[in-house]
């Protein structure tokens, strides 16, 4: 989407990178509109819908998310745990073409408790770099 703008009498196209719609649909205060995310906002709530997303979840896309439940079983070695950063890491370049440079970081300490701390760090392609996210999964039962 591109909106131009008059500067000082010349016409200038000023471009945001990526928008996507907000997930949650919370109105906008003053049109009642949905929300958009926009540039970084988007592409970390993308990411994190990848990563959260199992197989199978989404039709015609059975191969389409991080598949985390299923790969908890698997994280009582280092093996595993570099199984499942591996298989992040390419799910998130495959499905995610706005991002490069992926590198996950699986912290197994909160096992015991049945949790698992993840953090994504990332750079936007023609955008900011060093980009993080934080992500904790937790048992439902």
């Amino acid at each position: 989407m591109v909106d131009y703008v008059v500067n000082e009498g010349k016409t200038v196209a000023n471009k945001e990178l990526y928008a996507d719609l907000n997930l949650q649909f919370t109105p906008h205060p003053v049109t009642g509109d949905v929300t958009r995310k926009t540039d970084t906002d988007a592409i970390r709530r993308s990411v994190r819908n990848i990563v959260m997303t199992n197989h199978y979840e989404r039709p015609f896309k059975p191969g389409l998310g991080g598949n985390l439940i299923g790969l908890l079983f698997q994280l009582d070695t280092d093996r595993g745990l570099n199984r499942v950063t591996k298989q992040l890491t390419e799910t998130i370049e495959t499905f995610e073409p706005r991002v490069e440079n992926v590198l996950v970081r699986v912290n197994n300490e909160g096992m015991e408790s049945n949790e698992l701390a993840l953090t994504v760090f990332y750079n936007v392609k023609n955008g900011k770099r060093n980009q993080e996210l934080n992500l904790t999964v937790t048992r439902t039962r």
